[in-house]
């Protein structure tokens, strides 16, 4: 978690312990609870692992691998644009793909 900083997608209390408000009725989740996906995550997740992240917010979690998805466009468009704030390469070589959609219907282009 400390290779990508919180203040660059959430610029009020970056790393206060609570959740905060993004725009579009969403937050981004509190520090500890980053942590603790990211902790659950770290024995699955290898270069060249896809995941599927639904209600990707503002972007934070995008140094692990790799399609992010949001049914809000401009949740969406918010995520693109702090990621290429920083981590710009990301996108630009395909380890991240950014997705407008219903995750309840998972990502068909690039299902198992």
């Amino acid at each position: 978690m400390l290779s990508v900083n919180r203040a660059n997608f959430c610029p009020r209390n970056s790393y206060q312990d609570f959740p905060q408000q993004i725009g579009y009725n969403a937050t981004i989740s509190a520090p500890h609870m980053h942590a603790l996906a990211l902790e659950l995550l770290k024995d699955h997740l290898r270069e060249g692992s896809k995941a599927l992240d639904i209600g990707s917010g503002s972007g934070y979690l995008t140094k692990r691998p790799s399609d992010w998805h949001d049914h809000i466009k401009e949740l969406v468009d918010l995520s693109i644009s702090n990621i290429n704030k920083h981590h710009s390469d990301l996108l630009m070589d395909g380890r991240l793909t950014m997705v407008t959609g219903d995750g309840r219907s998972g990502y068909k282009a690039d299902a198992p």
